[in-house]
């Protein structure tokens, strides 16, 4: 469970287990340049997501302050959960530790079906994912849905 924008907590078994498929994407920083781009892309396809029945949930361990001021400035239709302490981040495999520069949620996507299995899974630094600052990346994760 995870403080979310628009307010309150997400458990990540209630979204799994009201959709019919979950996006869980980790993300380094809000209002970073890729970051940006990449949750541009996640909203401009939404549309296309609810289409198949799948939510999307970003999770970074920027504060939830930040994570509001994001997604108002983005213009963002999903939310955006706060992992202070990196701990679901660590749990996912996505903590990422940089020496000086501090902890960071690490990029990757999960795809989650409606009984916690994830189904997909795309992790930059090994390839597996496609071009986030394009629509290649979500384009990708539609593709994993259409195939199950």
């Amino acid at each position: 469970t995870l403080p979310s924008t628009g307010g309150g907590s997400v458990t990540l078994s209630e979204v799994v287990a009201s959709n019919k498929f979950t996006v869980l994407y980790f993300y380094n920083q809000d209002f970073s340049q890729g970051c940006s781009i990449e949750a541009e892309r996640f909203n401009q396809a939404l549309g296309d997501f609810g289409s198949r029945k799948a939510a999307v949930v970003g999770v970074s361990m920027d504060s939830l302050a930040k994570h509001e001021e994001f997604c108002t400035a983005k213009g963002l239709a999903f939310k955006l959960l706060s992992d202070g302490d990196g701990s679901v981040s660590k749990s996912y495999g996505a903590d990422l530790k940089i020496p000086i520069l501090g902890k960071f949620s690490d990029r990757q996507t999960f795809l989650i079906d409606d009984k916690g299995t994830v189904v997909g899974h795309w992790l930059e630094r090994d390839g597996t994912m496609a071009n986030v600052k394009t629509p290649a990346h979500t384009t990708q994760v539609i593709a994993a849905i259409d195939k199950l």
